[in-house]
């Protein structure tokens, strides 16, 4: 092989490698930057939209993620809940719990989204400001919480089918329902959209 062929299938490897690398994400990440913003705004009494905190998923994100949330490490590829480090879930259970996750995610960022839309409205409500604000931070809540009762499902002594059985079984986070069904209509109008 020449030498100018080596450096290609080089980098290639190279490059391949680092598309593999995991990168840690964390809710408390999002909740600390929203947080943050606010506390400025407060003491500065004026926003610059460039500092916006950014809308992100915690899960649909492309590559391999690894997402840290109190002590829980969901692992996700290609934008899809692959598993939860340390915890050898039935695929019903993955099934059940990423479908409750790809929800809450999808709503988390859905607040982030409308309240930075609101701020840099030309007609600005603080009052919807502060009404997605309360929304976004309970939905993170609801990550933390599903994850955490996830985690003492699993390191009760129950053996596999029990565990199943309390991960179809687990709690809803309280969510807006009828604002989530809204977010649905619009992707798929805009999916349509597309493809005219």
């Amino acid at each position: 092989m020449n030498n100018a062929l080596k450096i290609i299938v080089l980098s290639t490897l190279i490059t391949s490698a680092k598309a593999q690398i995991v990168k840690p994400l964390s809710a408390d990440l999002l909740s600390a930057a929203r947080t943050n913003f606010n506390k400025n705004l407060i003491k500065l009494d004026s926003v610059d939209i460039d500092d916006l905190p950014a809308s992100v998923y915690l899960f649909s994100r492309d590559g391999k993620n690894e997402i840290e949330i109190d002590g829980v490490t969901v692992l996700t590829d290609q934008k899809e809940i692959i598993g939860i480090k340390d915890m050898d879930l039935s695929e019903e259970s993955l099934k059940n719990i990423s479908e409750r996750l790809k929800v809450l995610d999808k709503l988390q960022k859905a607040y982030s989204d409308a309240s930075n839309d609101e701020y840099k409205s030309s007609k600005r409500n603080k009052n919807n400001i502060v009404f997605y604000d309360r929304r976004f931070f309970a939905i993170l809540r609801g990550i933390k919480t599903t994850l955490r009762d996830l985690k003492k499902m699993y390191t009760a002594n129950q053996n596999d089918k029990m565990k199943t059985i309390s991960v179809a079984a687990m709690k809803n986070p309280s969510i807006d329902w009828k604002f989530y069904s809204q977010l649905i209509e619009a992707e798929q109008d805009k999916t349509i959209a597309l493809t005219k």
